[in-house]
């Protein structure tokens, strides 16, 4: 069964993280970024990773990690 968590980032971003135990007891994770402004949300889904994890925990902070480069990336600037 899937496993979901949303983490606050920064911008006015946030995370949804979506885990999963694979068959072979491998953990896989995917994330989407959310930005909010005051009338509109944008979901915005990141690519499924290939790589898998011994634990949850691993496959969380790797699909975290992930969405909080894209979010550094994607930002608008403030000029």
């Amino acid at each position: 069964m899937a496993q979901r968590k949303t983490i606050p980032a920064s911008g006015g971003y946030d995370i949804a993280v979506a885990t999963e135990q694979m068959q072979d007891g491998n953990w896989a994770a995917v994330a989407t970024v959310t930005q909010s402004t005051g009338t509109a949300q944008r979901n915005i889904d990141l690519p499924v990773p290939k790589e898998r994890f011994a634990t949850e925990a691993d496959a969380e902070n790797f699909a975290v990690r992930m969405a909080k480069e894209w979010i550094e990336k994607n930002i608008p600037s403030e000029h």
